[in-house]
């Protein structure tokens, strides 16, 4: 029998208004309050609420069937500010036992890329969001788009995570497998779940697409892609955005009906039993080693973070930013602190990328620049107006 482990993203940042150079030191709203009510209501309306419903039934239906979330707390912070009824749905999900909520950064950071002590930081402040908004402490972790290498994990470890949920990438498995488990090569009890990406890019990137010679998938056919790869494999992985449902693939695709129906085959099918990622932490399975020396994501073929530090805007953005660290610890100004972990949003330095793939499209469903040079631009007016900030 495979363990079967769903697994659902959400990262909504706090969208950057138009900020211009003239404006430092004077108005320090940076945020766009219009946007980011209008685009959390329209995901609660066409994913988040919905799609919750719908587990919800299937739970109830289903009572093997387990699905877990990774929610950053920037988004946390937005339903409880634009559509409470968000979170409220969610605590609901929750109370069913069969819902997990894994530690991932506060504002959907980059800051494992940079150094420890920022990302930790950002961990630590969203393990108190999660205990305040559903008094859970996680024991297994999702990065921002499920980036890791070896050193991430040693740190995680440190922090006390046993799990830790990442991508199947080719260039560093090599021959083998995803559909096992793996441990970290210098912290060994730290466990790692891999990403099928095959499988979970067949839902998100192609089940609209006319062009693929599967269209158009039904649950059906994707059970029998399920039923076709290595079963001696213990583990089948699948990770996603979770505004698959609804909003990158909206109602009327029939992605509601594909989840619905698949979820019953697969529960009423003796080949595969639902997990949740806290239960590999006991795992009896045997385990291999995966090393990582050099960071991996989900991002495009080559599964590094080239989407985001890819060129020198992005990289000089990134090294500014981080500069203003020291200041952040020592400042005392709460609402510059606070704007300083939101710039480190990887949808900022995804404005800025130049790198346009058709697989990264569906994450430009709400980018607000005309060019990457003017994402640039209107960050880097931001930062300088929070480092003065930082500096009072």
């Amino acid at each position: 029998m495979k363990n079967i482990c769903f697994h659902f993203q959400i990262n909504q940042p706090y969208r950057l208004r138009t900020y211009r150079f003239f404006d430092i030191n004077k108005n320090h709203d940076y945020f766009d309050d219009f946007q980011n009510s209008y685009l959390t209501n329209r995901l609660a309306e066409r994913c988040y609420l919905p799609a919750n419903e719908m587990l919800g039934k299937l739970i109830k239906a289903c009572p093997e069937a387990a699905f877990s979330f990774s929610i950053a707390g920037s988004s946390l912070k937005m339903f409880e500010t634009y559509c409470p009824q968000v979170i409220d749905s969610f605590k609901e999900l929750f109370k069913t036992g069969r819902v997990e909520f894994t530690g991932s950064t506060l504002t959907h950071s980059l800051a494992s890329l940079h150094n420890k002590s920022a990302f930790l930081e950002q961990v630590r402040l969203q393990e108190t969001l999660l205990k305040q908004f559903f008094d859970v402490k996680p024991s297994s972790f999702c990065n921002t788009e499920i980036i890791y290498s070896d050193e991430m994990g040693e740190w995680l470890h440190e922090a006390g995570y046993t799990v830790v949920l990442t991508e199947g990438a080719k260039h560093i498995l090599g021959w083998k497998n995803p559909g096992y488990l793996y441990c970290n090569p210098f912290c060994t009890e730290l466990k790692l779940l891999l990403r099928n990406y095959q499988l979970s890019d067949d839902i998100t990137l192609r089940f609209e697409d006319k062009s693929w010679d599967q269209y158009p998938l039904t649950a059906k056919k994707y059970v029998d892609f399920l039923n076709g790869i290595d079963h001696t494999a213990p583990y089948l992985n699948l990770y996603m955005d979770y505004e698959t449902i609804g909003e990158i693939h909206p109602k009327e695709s029939g992605i509601f009906d594909f989840f619905d129906t698949l979820i019953h085959l697969l529960t009423a099918s003796k080949n595969y039993r639902f997990i949740l990622p806290c239960e590999v932490e006991k795992s009896q399975e045997k385990i291999s080693t995966m090393h990582a020396p050099w960071p991996i994501s989900c991002s495009g073929e080559e599964k590094d973070t080239a989407e985001w530090l890819g060129n020198e805007m992005q990289q000089e953005a990134f090294e500014q930013l981080y500069k203003l660290e020291p200041l952040y610890l020592n400042s005392t100004n709460a609402e510059a602190k606070k704007n300083w972990l939101r710039l480190q949003a990887a949808d900022h330095f995804h404005f800025m990328s130049t790198k346009w793939l058709p697989q990264s499209a569906v994450k430009r469903n709400f980018d607000v620049y005309p060019s990457p040079y003017k994402a640039f631009i209107n960050f880097m007016n931001v930062l300088n107006d929070v480092k003065i900030e930082l500096e009072k």
